[in-house]
């Protein structure tokens, strides 16, 4: 199984878990057609796409999902028609302790995180790459999980590099997590079966990608490989190198 980012940032977030014989898409902040170049157009491989919420930099190509028969599963804030499936029913109370989906062989658990519009993260399982923690657009996230394999997180911006005269800087305090914020949240989770952990959604004014790639290999303390989520990158997600 191998992690694609084809992309993350307020320009459009995609990413791809990809096997031999199947692939689920998070985010559909990107043109459905680079996901099928990234998928050399083996698209029957596809066994659904996920969203977070309804920005538009996370689900503005839907649509194109929905339309090509591919399911395809939102917040059930956003309304798309034909739209196949949503998280929990509308006015019905989110219990966060019983909502597994089963989309292929990936079981997907979403959990509440804190935006300025309704918002989850995802945790998922594979039995080629054990558990996975995905979470963005999160001012922080409550949750600690148990001996996880794998984190892709947000760390959108440094306290120390925020431009305190911008415009939308309440917006970014108040809807995404700063890079102290998910230091912390990847030192509460690190664990001896931790083997990767790749930061998301860096802003491109307020984030030192050198930097935050650097204090994060110092915040690991048993050897997990780290990353900057960047349009092209790859990583083996596999339990087992061979």
């Amino acid at each position: 199984m191998v992690l694609k980012v084809l992309g993350s940032s307020s320009s459009g977030n995609c990413y791809i878990l990809e096997s031999d014989t199947e692939a689920l898409i998070i985010e559909a902040g990107l043109p459905f057609m680079e996901v099928k170049k990234a998928l050399n157009f083996n698209v029957r491989k596809i066994v659904g796409v996920i969203c977070t919420h309804r920005h538009n930099d996370h689900i503005k190509h839907l649509k194109d999902f929905v339309t090509s028969g591919i399911r395809s599963i939102a917040p059930n804030d956003y309304w798309m028609e034909h739209i196949t499936e949503w998280w929990f029913q509308y006015g019905e109370r989110y219990d966060e302790t019983r909502k597994c989906i089963d989309i292929g062989n990936f079981k997907v658990m979403p959990f509440l995180v804190v935006h300025d519009v309704p918002c989850y993260g995802f945790y998922i399982v594979h039995q080629d790459i054990g558990s996975l923690v995905y979470a963005t657009d999160t001012e922080y996230i409550k949750y600690r999980f148990k001996n996880i394999n794998h984190i892709l997180v947000e760390a959108n911006y440094s306290d120390d590099l925020i431009d305190n005269e911008a415009v939308n800087r309440e917006h970014v305090l108040r809807g995404h997590m700063s890079l102290q914020t998910a230091l912390d949240f990847i030192s509460t989770n690190d664990n001896p079966s931790l083997r990767n952990v790749v930061l998301l959604h860096l802003s491109d004014k307020n984030g030192n990608p050198v930097e935050f790639l650097q204090k994060t290999k110092e915040t690991v303390k048993y050897g997990a490989d780290c990353y900057i989520a960047e349009k092209g990158l790859e990583v083996d997600l596999n339990l087992c190198p061979f």
